[in-house]
């Protein structure tokens, strides 16, 4: 507390003799891991429970600022893909703890840092300083569009490698850099250089690493030319003048004088490019690519551009790349870029048949590089380069290969190195073929660093410009599926059993069927890295529908056992991550808003629109006007309309008509003169063909005051002002609650004033799960609870809206995964307060908007071409996600 700096505290050791304590405390004292020291170990199972508790806490939790929506989605993915609930009792194993701990540590950027109060930062806007075991970090807090939770944007990032010195003067901080100066204020100066001469001095210990303070520029061979900030790896060599010391820099050796240099930090690969850790994709809007075009694609006026053919990357040969940041350039290179075993740079990046024993690439952490090695063993195991191991089959070393990539993103370049080098000059057509398998399914589960980017794009426009090249398909496959994954961030989860099945014998799509409203069965194929938007846009095509704005208004929803679970797939979520191998999740296309208007000059569009209103009007969730004085009237021309959509046949009989009722007016009107009055309609409609009674149809139900509205039954809510049941109604402006007969209005949210959601889990006694919807200004918000059997769906959908209205781009945005039906989903919000939630309600209906309906062209066709909980299959992860 800022107003109690004076207070002092201290730690007391344990004591047997007579001490005093509180008889009622109702305060709670929680221990966190802040920060982790240089070289720190954490092999005690009580450290190791701590630290995995507090993870897994946060984890499931959004209060936590340090955590950004996508890394708590990837951490929830891992813990899923591990069958690790919500709680550490579920999980025995220590090993597996490890795993979990050093995930968040290498992949949060901020978690385990401590956070200082600042101000300046060079024109950054800086509010906070983060310290850490890999650097320090200019933040700032900031809120993204939607209703995406608080965390700490990274806007300049600094290795200890690049920090030649730190001075304080009072509250002032002055950083020198390699190439840069840094000057802060913080009233907590002294505490900030204290912290960072420590870690810099537990570096520096045995680093065998200097960086240059100036510049020493010479013609003599022997001895080694650098510029200031530079950082050479000491070499031994025997008889050297303590004035002198014998180096390396990106493949170059030689001697150099001590008194230009000084002892720096080991110049880990990631620590030194730690603003690459910023997320390199897209907008999630941007127009999906033809599968027939694969180096560039166009929707609707929307072009995509190629990874390939910028004219940028004449310069990025993979040897390049190795000189700069492999081990062996860094470590053995002499004087003519040979080892002393005579092995060439170029070398580097060419096909081995000895495993590797460290990583390609130099990192100063020794687990990395024996994780490295073991991969480099399942890529040679796989090709066929080493003997299989006989407990384990062709796909567990995929697996592997892409559960290590998904874990430790630290090492996805070295993946990426790895499989690049085994392809190149390999003398096995075989083995060289099995290669290029491995790097089009890693270039599609996940993008390496913008580091790397340009060398991997340069490896293969070369192999695409090469026309006596036999492996161009491949090439060209992963420029498209890179270019997927810097989009749209790559795939969840790794294939099924049965997916991997199929990719190993060649074949990269499925047939599959898609259900259209009215559960109509069509048809269509996915690939393996198909996303949402791609297969919807191809569903629009048949229908008419080329705008992009008007694609956006349809979603594919993934259904689990036939509407247990109803999950609406995001446009950038991949399709494959949601089907499961037992065939229990079905898609569904559906339109969810309504802000373009209605046109009927494909007879697909008609029938798809038709058959999800018509649906909607008879389950009773559109109504027509309660003062409509022409009832029963309204009721017999649309069921008129509806047997004339069914095409020519006899007239319907009593029960026929009752199947043409909305469900809430089969017992409140007389079927009997409904029945004369609608015979007496169909009298004047022989002349109107399926096509033009489906057009009338929708025409006369756009007027009604639902329509375009994704409407829930809810059972309870919690004010107690609004009588349940009722329904919630949600379109593109409002979040609208009504009487579950009359649909009269009971209150009304303005869509963008929802601040947050979250589902909840039933309590004991209750049989519904919730959502609780946080709304109104930020100053003053409010809160509401919904119960209803529909909860998860009913996010989404607002999810799914209000990520259209507020744009957000799929760098922001992440993905939470529970795997089991039982168990309380992720939150959008932090921990739920114990509070009644006050609203008032509106006195005046809010003006609606409906599309305009315009029944020019009809009939004309176009071509068809809290607690412990055990987490199931992995594979059902994205079924169950928030996000």
């Amino acid at each position: 507390m800022a107003a109690d700096d004076n207070i002092k505290t201290q730690l007391y050791k344990f004591s047997a003799s007579v001490y005093f304590s509180y008889a009622d405390m109702r305060s709670k004292l929680f221990l966190r891991k802040e920060v982790f020291y240089p070289r720190e170990k954490f092999n005690q199972p009580y450290i190791l429970n701590h630290l995995c508790e507090q993870i897994m806490r946060d984890t499931y939790s959004d209060s936590c600022i340090r955590i950004t929506r996508e890394e708590r989605r990837k951490m929830r993915d891992l813990l899923a893909d591990f069958h690790v609930g919500t709680s550490i009792s579920s999980m025995q194993d220590n090993n597996m703890k490890k795993r979990i701990v050093l995930a968040a540590r290498d992949n949060w950027a901020n978690y385990f840092s401590r956070l200082f109060p600042v101000s300046g930062g060079n024109g950054c806007d800086s509010q906070i300083l983060g310290v850490s075991h890999r650097g320090i970090r200019l933040l700032r807090v900031v809120k993204a569009s939607g209703i995406n939770p608080k965390h700490l944007k990274i806007l300049r990032s600094y290795s200890y490698a690049e920090l030649l010195s730190v001075k304080q003067e009072k509250h002032i901080l002055e950083f020198t850099l390699k190439s840069d100066q840094l000057l802060l204020y913080s009233t907590r100066a002294q505490q900030i250089k204290r912290m960072i001469i420590l870690f810099l001095e537990e570096l520096r210990k045995e680093s065998n690493h200097m960086i240059a303070l100036r510049s020493f520029i010479t013609d003599d061979k022997s001895l080694l030319t650098f510029r200031k900030g530079d950082i050479i790896k000491l070499l031994h060599m025997q008889g050297l003048h303590p004035d002198w010391q014998f180096g390396s820099i990106g493949g170059r050796s030689g001697l150099f004088p001590a008194e230009y240099t000084q002892p720096t930090a080991p110049p880990d690969y990631y620590s030194a490019h730690l603003d690459r850790r910023e997320e390199r994709r897209k907008s999630m809007w941007t127009a999906p690519p033809k599968k027939e075009s694969p180096v560039g694609s166009e929707v609707s006026g929307h072009t995509e551009p190629s990874l390939l053919g910028s004219g940028e990357d004449s310069q990025y040969v993979m040897t390049e790349f190795a000189m700069k940041y492999f081990r062996e350039a860094a470590t053995k290179l002499g004087w003519k870029d040979m080892t002393a075993e005579g092995r060439s740079s170029v070398e580097m990046v060419q096909h081995t048949k000895v495993p590797v024993q460290e990583s390609l690439i130099f990192y100063s952490d020794s687990e990395l590089s024996d994780l490295a090695a073991q991969n480099f063993m399942n890529v040679m195991r796989f090709m066929g380069d080493q003997p299989a191991m006989k407990d384990k089959s062709e796909g567990d070393y995929i697996v592997s290969i892409l559960q290590l990539g998904k874990e430790k993103e630290d090492l996805r370049d070295e993946i990426y190195c790895q499989v690049i080098k085994q392809v190149t000059l390999n003398p096995q057509q075989e083995s060289c073929v099995r290669g290029w398998r491995i790097l089009t399914l890693i270039t599609g589960f996940f993008h390496c660093s913008n580091t790397l980017l340009p060398y991997v794009t340069r490896f293969l426009q070369d192999i695409l410009r090469d026309q006596g090249n036999g492996f161009q398909e491949m090439a060209r496959s992963c420029d498209e599926n890179l270019r997927r994954s810097l989009i749209h961030g790559g795939r969840r989860h790794a294939p099924s059993k049965q997916e991997m099945d199929a990719i190993l014998h060649g074949s990269s799509s499925k047939r599959i069927a898609i259900y259209l409203p009215g559960k109509v069965e069509h048809y269509g194929k996915i690939h393996t890295f198909t996303v949402a938007l791609e297969l919807v846009s191809d569903l629009c095509a048949e229908m008419g529908v080329l705008q992009l704005q008007e694609i956006k208004e349809f979603s594919i929803s993934a259904n689990h056992n036939q509407g247990q679970v109803v999950r609406p797939i995001r446009p950038d979520e991949y399709v494959f991550d949601f089907l499961l191998e037992d065939n229990t999740v079905t898609l569904w296309l559906k339109r969810v808003m309504w802000k373009e208007p209605l046109h009927f000059e494909n007879e697909f569009y008609i029938n798809v629109h038709y058959r999800q209103i018509l649906s909607d009007y008879l389950e009773g969730k559109l109504l027509l006007p309660s003062d409509s004085a022409q009832f029963d009237q309204q009721v017999a021309v649309l069921a008129a309309l509806q047997h004339c959509a069914n095409g020519p046949g006899p007239e319907p009989t009593l029960q026929e008509l009752k199947r043409y009722l909305p469900k809430s007016s089969v017992s409140s009107v007389n079927a009997q003169i409904i029945l004369g009055s609608t015979l007496m309609r169909l009298g004047t409609m022989q002349d109107l063909s399926p096509a033009e009674a489906m057009i009338h149809f929708l025409t006369t139900v756009s007027s009604f005051p639902l329509f375009g509205s994704n409407v829930f039954p809810v059972q309870k809510v919690s004010d107690r002002r609004i009588p349940s049941p009722c329904i919630v109604a949600i379109n593109q402006e409002q979040v609208f609650i009504g009487d579950s007969h009359s649909q009269e209005e009971l209150l009304s949210i303005p869509l963008m004033t929802v601040q947050s959601l979250r589902s909840l889990q039933p309590k004991k006694g209750e049989k519904l799960p919730g959502v609780e919807v946080t709304y109104g200004p930020t100053t003053a918000p409010k809160t509401i609870t919904f119960h209803l059997k529909q909860a998860k769906e009913m996010c989404h959908v607002i999810v799914v809206i209000l990520e259209e209205l507020t744009y957000m781009p799929s760098s922001v945005s992440t993905t939470s995964t529970v795997r089991e039906s039982n168990m309380p989903p992720p939150s959008i919000e932090g921990p739920r307060e114990s509070r009644d939630s006050v609203v008032s309600t509106p006195k005046s209906k809010p003006k609606k908007k409906n599309p305009t309906a315009t029944p020019k062209h009809a009939g004309k066709k176009t071509d068809k071409n809290q607690s412990d909980h055990i987490l199931p299959n992995p594979d059902e992860a994205a079924m169950y996600s928030m996000y």
